[in-house]
């Protein structure tokens, strides 16, 4: 169902865990599948520095949100923002239809942690 590529990334994650200097922290959930990601984004001005994420919720999510941070990370945050789900669905070699929502996920955490980054720069 998951490609090698996805599989290896809910096994072993790159980006999860806790960072320690961040300026905004945003969670995000679809409750139809009871899936919720919490993610921490360091932007340094208008460029997106580092990432973390925890997730509650099935290999999808996780990978999807993995391999998110990778594209978003060295980005200006205009760019960042324009990270389309076919992007994360490609860089994994393809998603089953049925998770294709679970990147949307790490989408709309990250646009609420540039909002609240956003925010707080005024």
């Amino acid at each position: 169902m998951f490609t090698p590529q996805a599989i290896e990334r809910f096994r072993n994650p790159k980006n999860t865990g806790d960072l320690k200097r961040y300026n905004a922290m945003a969670k995000a959930g679809d409750p139809s599948c009871s899936d919720v990601i919490i993610m921490k984004v360091r932007f340094n001005g208008d460029v997106v520095e580092d990432a973390k994420f925890k997730v509650f919720g099935c290999p999808g999510a996780v990978s999807t949100t993995d391999v998110f941070i990778d594209l978003a990370k060295g980005k200006r945050i205009e760019d960042a923002l324009k990270i389309t789900e076919g992007e994360v669905s490609d860089a994994l070699g393809g998603l089953p239809t049925a998770y294709m929502h679970c990147s949307n996920l790490s989408m709309e955490a990250f646009q609420k942690c540039v909002n609240k980054y956003r925010k707080n720069k005024r």
